[in-house]
Order: structure tokens, then C-alpha cells, then sequence
């Protein structure tokens, strides 16, 4: 008898979950028997297209550069970089005299007490 029980249980369960994989079903619900709320967008005519994530890129079309072309973007790439390090220098040592002239804090006048 148990086993009647569960072969209609089961069915019954399957019957009920077969549905929830459609979309359809699920937009027919009105939103007061829990569908889908008020103000839902519709969902697109057409499914949306994967990535075709198995394609090649196609071929670039830049070309290998030369040992001259590389060893001048080298020696350009070394006169900025000590441009860079000489104005950071420069700024290093702007601060460090900046905080050298420095005011002193006023001394308290006579008879006052320190502060804590």
C-alpha cells in the first residue's frame, strides 16, 4: 500500500515541476497568485545570441616592428623616464625645504603654564 502511495507521490511531484520549466506558465500566473510583479518588462520576441566563443579572431593587421623603430621607441621611452626622475627630484627637494622653513609654534607667554 506504501508503495502506491509513493509511485503518486512522485507522479504528483513530476506533474507539478514540469510546468515551472516553462515560461509561458509562469507569465499566465496573474501577479496576485504569485506571478510575476506589476511593472515587469516583457520578456524579448527572440532569444538573445550566445558568444561565439569557438571562433577565431580574425588576423591583426599591424606589422612586426623593426630593430631601428624599437630602438628608438627605447630611447624615447629612456629620455622620458629621465625627465620623470629629474622633476621628481626637483618636487622631493621643493618639499624637503618647504618643511625645513617651517614657522616655529609660538612660545606661551611667561607665568602660563604648560600644556598637558
Amino acid at each position: 500500500m506504501t508503495a502506491r502511495y509513493q509511485r503518486t507521490a512522485i507522479a504528483l511531484m513530476l506533474a507539478l515541476a514540469a510546468p515551472g520549466c516553462s515560461t509561458s506558465a509562469i507569465d499566465s500566473i496573474p501577479s496576485w497568485a504569485g506571478g510575476e510583479p506589476a511593472g515587469t518588462p516583457e520578456r524579448p520576441a527572440t532569444e538573445m545570441q550566445y558568444p561565439a566563443v569557438n571562433e577565431r579572431p580574425p588576423a591583426r593587421d599591424t606589422k612586426v616592428v623593426s630593430e631601428e623603430e624599437q630602438a628608438k621607441i627605447e630611447r624615447e621611452l629612456a629620455a622620458v623616464r629621465a625627465a620623470q626622475a629629474k622633476q621628481a627630484a626637483q618636487v622631493k627637494q621643493d618639499r624637503a625645504g618647504m618643511l625645513a622653513n617651517q614657522p616655529k609654534p609660538n612660545a606661551p607667554p611667561a607665568g602660563t603654564p604648560p600644556p598637558n
